[in-house]
C-alpha cells in the first residue's frame, strides 16, 4: 500500500439545537429521541474556512454534519453515509423506565461487550470506520471529513493503527477541525 505523505481533517457538526433528553426514559423513548435529533436543526456560528487547506470534503448524509461542512468549505462536497455516527438498537424491555445516565451506561456496556441486541450494529459500525480509512487511503489527496463524535474517535483510533499522528480528540469540539498526518 501507498504510504507516502497524507494530510486528513477530521471535523465533528455544529451543536445540535435538540437538548439531551433528562429524566426517566424507556428505551423506545430514546429510539425517538434519537430519531429527532438526527433530523433537528443545528446551531451554526462562524467557523474559518477551510477550503484553501484541503483538496476534498466528505460529510456524513446527516442535515448536521451537512450544515456544518458547507460552513467549512466552499468546494464540491460529497455526502458519505458511511461517515454517520453509531447506532443503538432498542432493547426489550418494554415501559421499564431507567434514568438517561443508567441508559447511557447500559447502552455503552452492550455495545462494547457484543450483547445480541447491539452486536449488528457495532460490527457494522467498525466495518465503516474501516471502509473510510480505506477511502481515505485510496484516494491519498488532503481531504476534510465531517462526521460525529463517536465517528471521529473510531475512526482516529484507526487511522493511528495505520500509521497516522494527531491530536488527542475525546469529545471533539463541534466545527473545530483535528488535522491529522502521516
Amino acid at each position: 500500500m501507498n504510504k507516502q505523505a497524507l494530510r486528513i481533517g477530521l471535523a465533528r457538526h455544529f451543536p445540535v439545537s435538540v437538548p439531551w433528553p433528562t429524566g426517566w426514559r424507556t428505551s423506545a423513548e430514546l429510539q425517538a429521541w434519537r430519531a429527532h435529533y438526527d433530523i433537528a436543526e443545528v446551531n451554526p456560528f462562524p467557523v474559518a474556512d477551510e477550503t484553501p487547506r484541503w483538496s476534498r470534503c466528505y460529510t456524513s448524509d446527516l442535515p448536521r454534519a451537512e450544515t456544518t461542512a458547507r460552513a467549512l468549505f466552499r468546494g464540491e462536497i460529497t455526502r458519505f453515509p458511511t461517515l454517520r455516527e453509531a447506532e443503538f438498537g432498542p432493547f426489550g424491555t418494554g415501559e421499564l423506565r431507567l434514568p438517561v445516565w443508567a441508559w447511557r451506561m447500559v447502552i455503552r456496556l452492550a455495545w462494547l461487550s457484543g450483547h445480541a441486541s447491539q452486536r449488528h450494529l457495532r460490527d457494522a459500525f467498525f466495518t465503516r470506520v474501516k471502509a473510510v480509512a480505506d477511502l481515505i487511503e485510496s484516494q491519498n489527496e488532503e481531504v476534510l471529513l465531517v462526521s460525529h463524535a463517536g465517528m471521529m474517535l473510531y475512526l482516529r483510533k484507526e487511522l493511528i493503527r495505520r500509521g497516522f499522528h494527531g491530536p488527542r480528540i475525546g469529545i471533539a469540539k463541534h466545527a473545530q477541525v483535528y488535522e491529522m498526518t502521516r
